[in-house]
């Protein structure tokens, strides 16, 4: 049988950087999610871009909705120097993430989650 999930793309476009993860940003939103702060560049000399949910995501129905190429991660990040707070985070190792709260009860590691 078909693998029927929606396959996210490893990279967005020179216009829009981000538009690989948008698909999963639309799914988050109508699972009931919402995005506390919109696509930003958050590093102007590397380009880097985030957008930020209010809730954890829906690890799940990623899961059963979509394929992601070898080189988008889901992962948490642990307590770190700066006082920088423990979440979760999807991002395709290169200029373009999504952050979001650990669920509670979630190790406040550095780890990868399974995709």
């Amino acid at each position: 049988m078909a693998d029927t999930r929606l396959l996210i793309a490893a990279s967005g476009t020179e216009e829009s950087p981000h538009a690989h993860l948008d698909p999963v940003v639309a799914a988050e939103v109508s699972w009931g999610n919402r995005i506390v702060r919109d696509w930003y560049i958050t590093d102007w000399h590397f380009g880097f871009w985030d957008l930020r949910l209010e809730r954890p995501f829906h690890v799940e129905l990623l899961r059963s909705t979509f394929r992601f190429p070898p080189n988008v991660k889901l992962f948490t990040i642990g307590h770190h120097a700066g006082g920088q707070e423990p979440k979760m985070g999807m991002g395709d190792g290169r200029f373009v993430g999504i952050t979001a709260p650990l669920p509670q009860g979630r190790p406040t590691v550095d780890r990868e989650i399974e995709l």
